[in-house]
């Protein structure tokens, strides 16, 4: 595992690895595009995960990979997974996405596939999963652009007067 860099010579937005998972909604890739404009991210994934998002998004008959890859090119890690023992991961299939993680300097990995990236292992390499829904309703609150998608509807008075 490479050692995490000095803080103060880091961007102080976020860098995140998405797993293939994450990436086959396309509004999961329009809010990816727009906080990675905003700088509120700094979406990552390995060069697999690219490969595999093609692959699924055209078995599917989705059009969109190759926009959505061009607006970020510099967002692929080249990692295989090679530098990390799969002792806890089930699937050693998926060892690209925590190494990208790693090369990446990443703190968060956005997947769908809790089981297979059991936090029990990846807290020890300082590194949070989370889903895209978590991912997308916490970040906001974790930064100081704004409420986000997720904040709470404001409070409205029922036709009876009573407040919900």
């Amino acid at each position: 595992m490479k050692p995490r860099t000095d803080p103060s010579t880091v961007s102080v937005t976020k860098r995140v690895v998405f797993d293939t998972n994450a990436l086959f909604r396309f509004h999961v890739r329009a809010l990816i595009l727009h906080m990675a404009h905003a700088q509120a991210i700094t979406p990552l994934w390995s060069a697999r995960t690219v490969e595999e998002l093609r692959g699924v998004l055209s078995a599917r008959g989705k059009s969109g990979a190759e926009d959505f890859l061009g607006q970020l090119p510099t967002s692929t890690i080249l990692a295989t997974g090679a530098g990390i023992a799969a002792k806890g991961f089930r699937d050693p299939g998926d060892l690209h996405v925590v190494q990208a993680a790693i090369d990446g300097h990443a703190s968060v990995i956005v997947t769908q596939n809790a089981r297979d990236f059991p936090a029990k292992h990846l807290r020890p390499l300082g590194i949070e999963r989370l889903s895209p829904d978590g991912f997308f309703c916490d970040t906001p609150r974790r930064t100081a652009r704004g409420s986000g998608p997720c904040r709470s509807a404001p409070r409205r008075p029922e036709p009876d007067g009573k407040t919900v």
